[in-house]
């Protein structure tokens, strides 16, 4: 029984020490129309060679997209949308432990042929991922008096529990969610109303140090300032 136990331990061992040796990385951006950058091709079908097979996903109805779990190194990625020439972007370099964004601009100029696309360095941020809404989305937003509902509606990575309204950031656990209203940490941001939010900002991964340590995700609330309410009541009659 002891040889058997020594056994199993010695090989969590090793796994353990594979799992620790191998850090991935993940490639992340928004597909937009190459005509005017300012609009999103939704649900574009992506995917990147690796030597394993190609790994596919769909871009989201604001143009996002995001591959996890690839070794690093240097790959192709993909893109065919309808109605717009296949996109190759060559060269995209993948770190471990980190986020490589890149926003691909598709072109119709071709139809039906290929447009080849070489990968600048953008960016690439330290396991960080966050989602900004801007002033103009809240605006123009359906859910604009239910804050929580209105982020939830921006990415897939957040979801609003039924019943309670809890915001659920990446599979976290309801409640565990961290929130900063005007830089003050609070409980919820429940009593804000739509109207006053001037900016929303969530963070799903890579939490910067400033917030604390928490694995639910932070969402941090900027409202109007006065100036800004009364400009909006004068618009308004």
């Amino acid at each position: 029984m002891k040889i058997k136990i020594t056994l199993l331990i010695a090989v969590l061992g090793f796994v353990n020490l594979l799992s620790a040796q191998v850090s991935l990385g993940t490639v992340s951006g928004y597909v937009y129309q190459a005509s005017d950058s300012t609009k999103a091709i939704p649900l574009t079908k992506m995917w990147i060679e690796t030597e394993s097979g190609n790994r596919f996903t769909k871009a989201d109805l604001d143009g996002r997209f995001k591959i996890d779990a690839l070794k690093p190194g240097t790959y192709n990625l993909f893109a065919v949308a309808n109605g717009f020439d296949s996109t190759r972007v060559g060269g995209v370099e993948i770190t471990s432990d980190g986020i490589t964004t890149v926003d691909i601009y598709c072109t119709n100029d071709n139809m039906m042929g290929v447009v080849y696309i070489d990968f600048n360095r953008v960016k690439i941020e330290k396991d960080i991922i966050r989602i900004k809404v801007l002033t103009e989305d809240i605006e123009h937003s359906l859910n604009i008096r239910d804050p929580k509902a209105l982020l939830a509606g921006m990415s897939s990575d957040i979801q609003q529990q039924e019943g309670s309204g809890e915001v659920i950031i990446r599979g976290s656990r309801p409640g565990d969610a961290i929130y900063y209203i005007d830089g003050v940490k609070a409980n919820d941001m429940s009593s804000v109303p739509g109207v006053a939010v001037q900016g929303l900002e969530a963070y799903t991964g890579g939490i910067p140090a400033k917030y604390g340590d928490t694995t639910g995700g932070v969402v941090v609330l900027e409202t109007k300032g006065y100036f800004d309410l009364y400009y909006a009541w004068k618009a308004r009659n």
